[in-house]
């Protein structure tokens, strides 16, 4: 009977759906992020399950745009999808500083099939989802010659850093700091 209930349980953990139902943000070994992007990623923790993340669907829904809540899964992609876009945040350029491929397999989002193809289709759909919601802006552009997509276009609106509660004087103020670093390195390379 024991043996019966322990597979039970089992099942429920494990999902046709996804490989990996809890993604989470592991950056490169040995990479670094500013003190402003860090504090990000720390707000940014847990934010589909806050009250904020559900204020933002309710709009949505009744624009008409949305007619449920994000699946579970879906959820759990743009908790570790933020923290990802928060880490490679470039305050400066208000821009994320880093391709989606390679957010997604940083995140645990891509998947690989028996064949070698690379699916990015998690963040993907994570990231239109968050641009649905007007939390970012998601562009992306095919180049006919190349054969592929150009690298997209992320940035946050003044929407996400609400949502988060970031004041506009702490974004300011890590942008005049970021100003000030890339003088600095300036004079020192003498330009």
């Amino acid at each position: 009977m024991q043996a019966e209930v322990t597979d039970t349980r089992t099942l429920f953990t494990h999902y046709r759906q996804v490989k990996n139902p809890n993604p989470e943000f592991t950056p490169r070994e040995g990479k670094k992020t500013l003190p402003f992007c860090r504090k990000l990623m720390a707000k940014a923790e847990g934010f589909t399950s806050r009250f904020d993340f559900s204020v933002h669907v309710a709009f949505v829904r009744s624009l008409g745009k949305r007619h449920r809540m994000p699946p579970l899964l879906r959820r759990r992609a743009i908790d570790a999808l933020l923290q990802g876009l928060c880490f490679h945040y470039d305050p400066l350029a208000n821009r994320v500083q880093r391709s989606i491929t390679n957010l997604a397999i940083e995140c645990g989002l891509a998947t690989e099939s028996k064949s070698g193809n690379l699916s990015i289709t998690r963040a993907t759909r994570a990231l239109k989802f968050m641009a649905e919601l007007g939390l970012i802006t998601y562009q992306t552009e095919y180049d006919p010659q190349i054969g592929c997509n150009i690298p997209t276009d992320i940035t946050f609106t003044p929407a996400l850093f609400s949502a988060l509660d970031v004041s506009d004087v702490a974004v300011m103020a890590a942008r005049c700091s970021r100003v000030e670093w890339e003088n600095q390195q300036r004079k020192k390379q003498n330009l």
